[in-house]
């Protein structure tokens, strides 16, 4: 029996020292298989799937830094920089690294005024890359690159910057440097480059630094574009235009300056205006080319079709007789005034004083046919070309769909939509000659190692006249300058042909009551015509007339162009101005006629004087010539005086400097306005801070208060009486 339970004990023993066996046999197979697994595992990571395994590793510390291409710049026919791209730095961060974010938000905080929430909630965002702020100048950035925070990220980048001049036909970017408008929008793919990249590796601590030897590619920068604007020019057009603007009240303003020769655009300005530089100032109203994209109703500029037609087709002379109606006449139950009476007149005389009732009849004299042809041929109710965004085809009927009294109502600038541009083209027609010139914008395109890649030349594109008739009817532009509408369009030194226009404002299918378009279009100097150019006035408030609103800029313009385009343009300007007898014996005794320099700077007064043979001495200091203007000249305009006479010249005020005191500076005086035209007085006046009020609608000053010499303030009443 003992024994018995002995080998029971025994059998148990050995069924668990077999069960124990198998137990561990299974655990060791267990560890085998799992050693072996992770040995074949890592022979897959290691040898067989490495190349994918190595990319993840690098995408875990390092990335690819895209790298800006620097925009081409835009610049002037003189290589003066419009449009350029400078260098700024741009922040973002991996929120992963960031050690302290709220000392980061903190710092971005107090750098750009921003909540500090702004900045903790981007830090929040679960991402590797993040952008905190984009086109910081250096000079802010720089404290913050040098605080070396851990993960976060600074990159150079370019930002556009602007001259703020030709606003309109530049254009702007967007934050990213895309062009949205303007020509930075319609040559965006010359002037953006290629963008370029390198990579970047970050450190444990989230610094990010150049991967060696990785793989990158450089930025290619984008191409330059020069323009035919001229800096200079387009500067003081803007200015005068804004002038304007604010002396007639008008709501929005264009003027264009153009070569008749070439077809190439000096400049055109539009206002309102906005800040290239400042995208919050953008809308949509300033931000439209109104010289292209809108179309009006010319009003008598259209006369330039009626008196070249009738010109060609020899159907009128200069002085042939024609009967203005005493200023009413009826076409079917329709009336056509004139703004003057006139009785019998010449042609040239009802041209210089603007009759509608001779234009129509003349009109009616050319017929349906020859007049539209006419229109056709001067590129009216078609896109001109330019090389500009928005341009319009304005519009003009065919003559199926003419009434029984469109004909003498186009006569005179109604039933017809042209832009301003067409209707500059057609008078650089006039001027040169008849041959209608393609305008244009952009001069050349050159790769950023000076590779010419693209470039304009002047092109004609029609005759749109004989070269007698253009002639003729430049004569009958220059009556009007010279004893009709236009007078105040004159420039001071030069002849000049032109035509006002008055027309009512035509929106919406229909006429506003009160309001209207004031234009001036012209030429100097009449006899071989360099420039053409064009002023108009949109609902123009204090003096509604081409000859008050429009004729004055076109005038002050074309004095200040005297003195800003240069050497070449100068002798040019006075190898075309042909002296009459009287003049050339005058000048056989060293007499000159004195400009009238009002309102010009300092600097542009000396250059219009030395034109004339002039000098001039000063009536009170003279601290900035680029700033201070005439307010009053010590030799009426228009008199004879021996050559190198110096009139004395009365500068406005220069700003004041630290050592000036209120105590110790004089109070200005009255300066002499009487004789001067009614737009250098306004403009004098106003520089002195004096609130204007005029007596008169035009015309030259006949009297003032208050009288010259008499101590004045700003705010202080001025009362100026015109002839007219």
């Amino acid at each position: 029996m003992e024994e018995f339970r002995e080998a029971k004990k025994q059998e148990k023993l050995q069924a668990r020292l077999s069960e124990e066996k198998l137990r561990a046999a299974i655990v060791a197979a267990g560890l085998l298989l799992l050693a072996a697994g992770i040995v074949v595992k890592l022979a897959f990571v290691q040898i067989l799937d490495a190349a994918e395994y190595r990319k993840r590793a690098e995408r875990q510390y390092e990335y690819k830094l895209p790298v800006k291409a620097h925009r081409g710049d835009i610049l002037d026919r003189n290589g003066k920089r419009l449009a350029t791209s400078i260098t700024v730095v741009s922040f973002a961060a991996d929120p992963k690294m960031v050690e302290d974010a709220d000392v980061l938000a903190t710092t971005f905080a107090k750098a750009f005024g921003k909540p500090k929430a702004h900045y903790q909630n981007k830090l929040k965002e679960k991402t590797r890359f993040v952008w905190l702020e984009r086109n910081v100048p250096q000079s802010i950035a720089k404290p913050i690159i040098e605080a070396d925070f851990a993960g976060l990220i600074a990159t150079k980048d370019v930002h556009r910057q602007y001259e703020n001049l030709a606003a309109q036909v530049i254009g702007f970017t967007d934050a990213d440097g895309n062009g949205i408008s303007g020509l930075e929008k319609m040559l965006d793919k010359d002037l953006r480059g290629r963008d370029g990249f390198m990579m970047m590796q970050r450190t444990a601590t989230g610094k990010s630094f150049p991967a060696v030897g990785a793989a990158s590619e450089e930025a290619t920068h984008g191409n330059n574009v020069e323009l035919t604007l001229d800096a200079d020019v387009q500067a003081l057009v803007e200015d005068e235009l804004q002038k304007g603007i604010e002396r007639s009240g008008s709501s929005a303003g264009i003027a264009i300056a153009m070569s008749a020769r070439t077809g190439e655009i000096l400049a055109m300005a539009n206002a309102p205006d906005f800040d290239m530089n400042d995208k919050a100032s953008f809308s949509a109203d300033a931000v439209r080319n109104r010289a292209v994209t809108d179309a009006f109703e010319p009003g008598s500029t259209f006369k330039l079709v009626m008196a070249t037609a009738a010109t060609d087709l020899g159907l009128i002379k200069p002085n042939d007789k024609i009967y203005a109606e005493n200023g009413r006449y009826r076409i079917r139950d329709r009336v056509i005034t004139d703004h003057k009476k006139l009785g019998m007149v010449t042609f040239t005389q009802a041209v210089a004083h603007s009759s509608n009732v001779v234009a129509a009849k003349v009109g009616v004299k050319i017929g349906r046919e020859k007049f539209y042809e006419q229109m056709k041929a001067f590129g009216f109710g078609e896109k001109t070309g330019v090389d500009v965004l928005g341009e319009i085809s304005g519009n003009v009927k065919p003559t199926a769909s003419w009434s029984a009294i469109s004909l003498p109502w186009m006569a005179h600038g109604y039933e017809v939509l042209v832009t301003p541009l067409q209707l500059l083209c057609a008078y650089a027609a006039l001027a040169n000659d008849g041959a209608y010139m393609r305008p244009f914008v952009i001069r050349k395109i050159t790769s950023p190692t000076g590779e010419v890649l693209r470039e304009n030349a002047p092109k004609v594109a029609r005759q749109a006249m004989r070269r007698e008739t253009a002639k003729q009817v430049r004569a009958y532009f220059k009556a009007v300058v010279d004893s009709g509408t236009g007078t105040s369009a004159r420039i001071e030194g030069v002849s000049v042909g032109g035509k006002t226009g008055t027309a009512q404002l035509f929106t919406g299918g229909s006429y506003k009551s009160g309001r209207y378009v004031a234009s001036f279009v012209g030429f100097f100097p009449s006899e071989q015509p360099e420039i053409a150019m064009l002023v108009m006035m949109i609902n123009p408030t204090n003096g509604y007339y081409g000859s008050m609103a429009a004729a004055p800029v076109f005038s002050g313009i074309g004095s200040r162009m005297l003195a800003t385009l240069g050497e070449t343009y100068r002798a040019r300007f006075t190898r075309a101005s042909k002296p009459s007898p009287e003049q050339q014996f005058l000048d056989t005794v060293q007499t000159v006629v004195m400009p009238s320099v009002t309102g010009l700077t300092a600097d542009e007064a000396k250059a219009l004087l030395r034109l004339h043979k002039l000098d001039f001495g000063r009536e009170n200091n003279l601290v900035d010539a680029k700033e201070q203007v005439v307010v009053w000249q010590s030799i009426e305009a228009g008199k004879r005086v021996a050559v190198w006479s110096k009139p004395l010249l009365r500068f406005s005020e220069a700003g004041a400097t630290e050592s000036a005191s209120i105590e110790t500076t004089k109070p200005p005086k009255m300066p002499l306005l009487t004789g001067l035209r009614g737009d250098r007085a306004i403009f004098a006046a106003a520089n002195l801070g004096l609130n204007v009020q005029l007596l008169g609608k035009s015309g030259k000053v006949i009297a003032q208060s208050p009288k010259a010499g008499e101590p004045i303030k700003q705010g202080e009443s001025c009362s100026l009486t015109l002839s007219n």
